[in-house]
């Protein structure tokens, strides 16, 4: 028999948060799910620990590969997924007791999410912001929030993702990517907003996580642009959305064109995404670019 939910884990060095994460699942009162641990060629004691779970528990699916990042390791997941539902559990992270129920007849399936610093928890976003809303309108208020961003916190239905994966070239983004093409396929939502997922955020900041060269950010924000194109058109979602998108990689890329500021501003493929929102922007927003672009900030 099928099982009703794939919960997908890519594990990578994740020995010291490991156990958590997969306890966190495998004590839900709900157990009509396989679990797919795919080890992306951790160096560390990730596997063992991966192994040594699909030994006490049927349940549990091992997958190891050739380290690939973790774009490579979801797929790889997806490939073997076997449930009618398909969510993502990060190795660091963890659930709570309530999270995993019987999905409703629904494109896509928002849970909620908080955030885990030091240990500390503190307040996301809880799905019930989203109640009453249309989709649409859920993408235009939160699409820039971690909710719409990651591929945590939801359930996805697996005949709707169909050949969508995770770019396995992209070292930022790549997760929008999936989400936004996910997206662009859906009528329909729904809310759990019992269930929670909590997930660990690093102290470093973006610029030291992800610095990359401008063309790198060029070549990743078309990636996410085509992503997004599909998106807006199924959901009339205004292009103002993606502006926020390429701020943040003007961000990580910063350490680049700091001091050379035409490689950002002088860029043509930079120019061109900001003509792509230009026409949605606010007045507010427009004053703020038209400032940045003549100070090169």
């Amino acid at each position: 028999m099928m099982p009703h939910i794939s919960i997908i884990i890519p594990v990578y060095n994740a020995e010291a948060t490991l156990n958590k994460c997969v306890d966190s699942i495998l004590m839900q009162p709900f157990a009509d799910f396989e679990v797919i641990l795919v080890d992306d060629g951790s160096k560390d004691g990730s596997l063992q620990i991966c192994e040594e779970y699909a030994r006490k528990d049927n349940r549990v699916t091992v997958i190891h590969k050739e380290n690939g990042g973790v774009s490579s390791a979801r797929n790889r997941g997806l490939e073997i997924a076997k449930g009618n539902w398909v969510t993502f559990v990060d190795s660091d992270d963890y659930i709570n007791d309530s999270y995993l129920v019987l999905p409703e007849d629904k494109d896509i399936i928002f849970a909620s999410y908080r955030s885990v610093v030091d240990g500390k928890e503190s307040e996301g976003l809880s799905s019930a912001c989203f109640t009453g809303c249309h989709l649409s309108d859920v993408v235009a208020m939160y699409g820039s929030d971690s909710m719409l961003r990651t591929p945590w916190a939801k359930f996805y239905r697996r005949d709707l993702i169909g050949n969508i994966r995770f770019p396995e070239d992209m070292k930022v983004g790549e997760d929008t990517c999936f989400v936004w093409q996910y997206l662009s396929r859906c009528q329909t939502y729904s809310l759990l907003p019992q269930s929670t997922y909590y997930v660990r955020l690093s102290a470093m900041t973006s610029e030291q996580k992800y610095g990359m060269k401008v063309d790198y950010a060029v070549k990743s924000l078309n990636r996410l642009k085509a992503a997004f194109e599909l998106m807006a058109a199924h959901l009339g979602v205004k292009r103002s959305l993606f502006f926020s998108f390429v701020g943040y990689f003007k961000l990580v890329s910063s350490d680049e064109w700091i001091q050379n500021r035409a490689l950002w501003y002088g860029n043509h493929s930079i120019k061109e995404f900001y003509r792509y929102v230009w026409p949605d922007l606010s007045i507010k927003q427009k004053v703020r670019l038209t400032m940045a672009y003549l100070l090169r900030k």
